[in-house]
């Protein structure tokens, strides 16, 4: 094959097996939960994928230790005027839930207007509205997948528990609830006793409670498990999936995608997928197309809690402090803060420290039977979009399309997202609207 005329033959030469592209296959740049349920998705259709991930195994990134909730309910974007002000009260702390460094807001500045413009409250109830329609269509299929394919992921459909501490937050939630989701099933609004009934883990916090909602739809389930099973699913069906492989940049010739340049072959191809998370911004970047999606460090902190009594068996949010806690079977994770610091891998001592006191906080009873020693520590970067809504279809360049930017609903969009981008690549009509999520309103 030759690209651009001239190069292929001198990756013959660098590289012992160059790979052989078909004519017709799309190449998905990422393997985490967003390329893996678009190659999966694409692959159901009749497509030909090849899926390419820079490290040595899929979801290793924000896909790895999320929360591991699949929430419609909580699909709220992170931009309300709280959230804001929370962000620059915990500026430079590293035992606040949400936080920024001082040394990148000159870097966040358009995005963070952006970011800001979209928190109007009339905005901010339609682009949650719209998260919480893709949630739902995305939550049915991933149910639809498991059934359909028998996997098994430590999924619980037990719903998801969120309580108030303080009253005046727990009626004002009522209040949203009933203003923005009028006609939501199974959302059961429990006074504290109720609460106690159905978890009966928080009894020893009973007397801090005001109340709490309950959104039975809701479902838990562990990402990387279920990426593990899609990536076995897309090999067995054809697919091809190479780790180790990394995306030097995409070519474009006349404003249509010609090539992918890798560190291990020049690909030629028509059709390319971007689902590199935070990272597609910069890959975009090069081919002249500006991304407003920034990286949202968050953080989970995992105990194996096998052979412990009296374990919760509800995932649950507590809205006073950012914190979820999902149990899974013989596990239970802690997770939450939102961090704006770009790419700062490094992990503080006191991110730890926190989440271990949001868990004695929730459930002291749980905590006290833990060996701290062994919690494992985990932190990924959730693409969050200026607007809060992904990323999703073609963009200005012919055969270049993204998926990506679902931020901190990103095991609760996948499927969905990756149904929609399909849906766009084929040119068929998308079972609810897709128009909100267009990755051209801005590409």
């Amino acid at each position: 094959r030759t690209c651009f005329g001239s190069r292929w033959s001198q990756v013959q030469i660098l590289l012992p097996r160059p790979l052989k592209v078909s004519s017709d296959q799309i190449v998905i740049i990422g393997g985490g939960l967003q390329g893996l349920a678009t190659a999966f998705t694409l692959l159901q259709r009749g497509e030909n994928v090849l899926v390419l991930e820079r490290d040595n195994d899929v979801a290793s990134s924000a896909s790895f230790a999320n929360a591991g909730m699949l929430t419609p309910s909580q699909s709220a974007p992170w931009n309300s005027p709280q959230d804001i002000l929370q962000i620059f009260a915990g500026m430079g702390k590293k035992d606040s839930p949400m936080t920024i460094s001082p040394l990148v807001i000159p870097s966040l500045i358009p995005w963070g207007l952006k970011f800001l413009l979209n928190s109007t409250p009339k905005r901010f109830n339609r682009i949650t509205s719209n998260l919480s329609e893709l949630g739902s269509y995305s939550k049915n299929l991933t149910k639809d997948i498991r059934e359909r394919f028998n996997l098994s992921y430590d999924h619980s459909e037990n719903g998801t528990l969120k309580i108030y501490r303080k009253e005046e937050n727990f009626e004002k939630a009522v209040q949203t609830l009933d203003h923005l989701f009028p006609n939501m099933s199974g959302a059961n609004v429990l006074d504290s006793t109720q609460l106690i009934e159905l978890e009966p883990q928080l009894q020893d916090i009973k007397n801090e409670l005001s109340g709490g909602i309950h959104f039975s739809n809701d479902e838990i389930g562990d990402a990387y498990k279920f990426c593990k099973q899609l990536e076995e699913l897309i090999r067995s069906n054809g697919g091809r999936i190479l780790t180790n492989t990394k995306i030097n940049k995409i070519l474009v010739d006349k404003n249509r995608v010609n090539c992918v340049v890798t560190d291990r072959a020049i690909l030629r191809t028509n059709r390319i997928i971007v689902t590199a998370g935070s990272w597609s911004r910069d890959l975009l970047k090069k081919v002249g197309l500006k991304l407003p999606v920034r990286p949202v460090k968050g953080y989970s902190l995992t105990y194996d809690t096998h052979g412990l009594n009296n374990t919760p068996k509800i995932s649950l949010v507590d809205e006073s402090i950012h914190t979820a806690v999902t149990p899974f079977e013989n596990r239970i994770r802690i997770a939450g803060t939102a961090e704006f610091v770009n790419f700062d891998d490094s992990i503080h001592p006191k991110r730890e420290v926190y989440l271990n006191n949001m868990l004695r906080n929730i459930f002291p009873n749980l905590y006290s039977q833990i060996d701290k020693s062994e919690g494992k520590i985990w932190h990924g970067f959730r693409p969050m979009s200026a607007d809060g809504l992904p990323f999703i279809g073609r963009t200005k360049i012919d055969g270049l399309f993204v998926n990506c930017g679902q931020g901190h609903l990103g095991w609760t969009l996948a499927m969905g997202s990756a149904a929609l981008l399909a849906d766009q690549i084929q040119k068929k009509e998308s079972d609810i609207d897709i128009q909100p999520y267009l990755a051209s309103r801005s590409l």
